[in-house]
């Protein structure tokens, strides 16, 4: 039995998934009595890990297999080869992976923390969870059996917890209160409250940039709108980056959303307009505010920066509204779609049509007329990043632009009204002018030197990344047909060949071999893996002659269509290889960093 009842959360997360769920592990921490904080890896004194007896890490994979940017420090200190097989034996942890298993090294980084604790001594409550984006359920389909496991594992030390409680209470991570200001509060929305409070995002200094063009690459007549959109920097400002990296952009809500929002406050008689201020206190010693909510901001830019109007609403959701509903029938329904034995229901109802929150509470609405501010502040997530491979080289621009190629986001589901996604169709509506807040990060391709033939597949805005590097080798004065070879798909030659013109001039200049699948100009569907088949003999001797290969774009079933056109019919049907042998080839490929992946 343990004398000290603290248990510690300590999370990686490079797009605040991790960091969200590693807060609500936090709060059933609270509800069974527990002291201890939450808290990014690299802002904890890692030297203090030895005296730490309960430790839960939450972690997310970045990039290929690697750790996410708030964890590098820590885990750097853990791969010390000085550090004593024992120098954890007090420690008792679990390992939650956040990953999706479209990618090739699925839940990686959380994996090798778990393997490496375990040569420093440490004791393992639980198994690693791996959680899979890519489940119906989301992370929470591993993420919720594999808590309650590891609380049941934590009663032997702490006998008199309840888990059971952790369904009844709900614990607010901070005091939040309306500060009713009679001053109606023109424009606000101008202001960013990140960039503006001196915010800084845990990864890369923060920019913010001014839009310069925003071009539709596809024809009117397209099902799908694309666009290149090109921001500047603001008074000359200087921007360094590299082809593959990523630039993150902070959106907004859209203004029906927020409308929408504030109508659903007066309607239901809850005194919350759009200039009244929110006050944001701590409530306890180990969960401090951060920085742009410690002075009073307006509801309205909560409203349209900070919480996330078009998410999902998850479980956890339905069982806050539960908390508040006086209405038996809606809380008995909150409590069904709560619950595992409604996970059913819930996905038919919330996650596969993809009804978003401000849907739930109109049709929950006797129930949301219960709301309070600090059941608000925890029902909506928070916005989050989205990640866009930068499609120009800084050096086109000295340091001052970046593209990007964006796909916007609008489909169907059995809901009447379309599903637009946050990020895109804001980004899409931006007039030059307007201004975006982000970072930039550093991408997981590691393009080879410029004399090794590097061989590139791009459908769609697949095609980001290798426009970079093409631009960077076309002013560096190195673009050459016999290293640079692209394979490019879309559906029309005429209607969504993105960047046509540029790709087409460098080809005819010498500085490009570009390899086209157009799958709809012809009977017979014609994609980049046939293309890859088609020219199996040239690429097998790029092959022998050290190739890399590249390969961006959807996740769903082209990276492994064009996999399986290298196994089969480049290594095995060309190179004379058996299927083992080939498939073993790939994978040396892989680990030498040959051959890279990064898809979405």
């Amino acid at each position: 039995m343990s004398t000290s009842k603290r248990v510690l959360i300590l999370y990686g997360s490079q797009t605040f998934t991790a960091q969200e769920i590693a807060e609500r592990i936090w709060r059933s921490t609270k509800i069974l009595g527990f002291s201890g904080p939450v808290l990014a890896m690299d802002d904890y004194p890692i030297v203090e890990l030895r005296n730490e007896e309960f430790v839960v890490f939450v972690c997310a994979t970045t990039g290929q297999g690697e750790v996410p940017d708030n964890m590098k420090k820590f885990w750097r200190f853990l791969l010390r080869r000085n550090l004593p097989g024992n120098c954890l034996s007090k420690l008792r942890f679990g390992v939650l992976a956040l990953g999706d298993s479209s990618y090739s090294k699925f839940n990686f980084a959380g994996k090798m923390l778990h393997k490496r604790l375990l040569q420093l001594g440490a004791e393992p409550l639980v198994n690693v969870g791996l959680c899979d984006y890519q489940h119906d359920l989301g992370h929470d389909a591993v993420a919720i059996p594999w808590l309650k496991e590891y609380f049941d594992n934590l009663k032997p030390f702490f006998p008199n917890i309840q888990t059971e409680d952790l369904k009844t209470d709900f614990v607010p991570r901070w005091k939040v209160a309306i500060i009713k200001d009679n001053e109606v509060i023109e424009n606000c929305s101008n202001k960013d409250i990140y960039y503006e409070t001196g915010w800084k995002d845990p990864f890369v200094n923060a920019v913010r940039l001014e839009l310069e063009k925003n071009e539709r690459t596809t024809d009117e007549s397209h099902f799908q709108d694309v666009r290149l959109m090109t921001f500047k920097t603001i008074s000359e400002e200087k921007i360094d980056y590299s082809p593959g990296d990523i630039f993150n952009i902070r959106p907004r809500n859209s203004k029906e959303d927020i409308e929408n929002l504030f109508s659903i406050f007066k309607t239901h008689g809850i005194d919350i307009k759009p200039h009244y201020k929110l006050k944001v206190e701590k409530h306890y010693d180990d969960m401090p505010v951060p920085n742009f909510l410690k002075e009073p901001i307006t509801m309205y830019e909560i409203a349209e920066q900070y919480w996330d109007l078009k998410a999902y609403p998850t479980q956890y959701f339905f069982s806050l509204l539960a908390l508040v509903s006086e209405d038996k029938l809606e809380r008995e329904k909150c409590i069904e779609l709560s619950s595992p034995s409604g996970q059913e229901d819930w996905l038919n109802y919330s996650r596969r049509p993809k009804r978003t929150a401000l849907e739930v509470l109109h049709d929950f609405h006797r129930t949301a007329s219960k709301l309070t501010i600090e059941i608000l502040f925890e029902l909506f997530s928070t916005v989050k990043p989205r990640s866009f491979s930068i499609a120009s080289s800084a050096l086109v621009s000295h340091n001052t632009k970046i593209d990007i190629l964006m796909a916007v986001v609008k489909y169907n589901t059995n809901i009447k009204k379309p599903r637009l996604g946050l990020a895109s169709n804001w980004l899409k509506d931006l007039t030059p002018g307007d201004r975006v807040y982000g970072w930039i990060k550093k991408g997981s391709f590691k393009f080879a030197e410029e004399h090794i033939p590097q061989i590139m597949i791009g459908p769609g805005t697949g095609l980001a990344p290798f426009r970079s590097l093409l631009q960077e080798r076309k002013n560096r004065g190195t673009a050459d047909k016999q290293t640079l070879h692209l394979f490019f798909g879309c559906r029309y030659q005429d209607k969504d060949f993105h960047c046509r013109r540029e790709l087409e001039t460098m080809v005819d200049d010498g500085h490009l071999t570009l390899y086209c699948a157009f799958s709809r100009d012809q009977d017979r569907k014609i994609y980049v893996q046939h293309k890859i088949s088609e020219h199996r003999e040239e690429l097998w001797k790029m092959v022998k002659n050290n190739a890399h290969i590249f390969i961006s774009g959807n996740a769903k079933n082209m990276p492994d269509n064009v996999k399986d056109a290298f196994i089969e019919d480049v290594f095995c049907k060309t190179g004379g290889l058996s299927i083992e042998a080939s498939k073993a080839l790939l994978e040396d490929l892989e680990k030498s960093n040959r051959y890279q992946a990064e898809t979405w």
